[in-house]
């Protein structure tokens, strides 16, 4: 059986809801708040690592999926068919994944 990740909450004085600091951190550095479906992933897999250069705005649940996908694949030494497709994850890039994949 996997184990949950641990996720990080805190309370938001204006709604009174429990929101995950993830998230909160990725708006703040967005400057604006996280549109639905948007998905921070954490780059080195620890969720309780909440640190700028560890969190990275995906624009959905799906390529959430296929970059986990990919980079499994790399970690198991199988090639890519679009390399190009995670360059700003590699780099470590503030922009977004689009612009990572259409920047020459």
């Amino acid at each position: 059986m996997r184990n949950r990740k641990s996720y990080r909450k805190l309370k938001n004085k204006q709604t009174g809801r429990a929101e995950l600091v993830h998230r909160q951190i990725a708006a703040a550095r967005l400057g604006r708040p996280l549109w639905p479906g948007e998905v921070v992933h954490h780059l080195d897999g620890d969720s309780t690592n909440n640190s700028l250069d560890n969190l990275f705005v995906l624009p959905s649940q799906g390529f959430h999926a296929h970059m986990e996908h990919v980079l499994r694949l790399e970690r198991r030494g199988q090639p890519h068919l679009f390399p190009e497709m995670l360059r700003g994850i590699r780099e470590r890039q503030t922009v977004t994944l689009f612009e990572a994949i259409l920047v020459d």
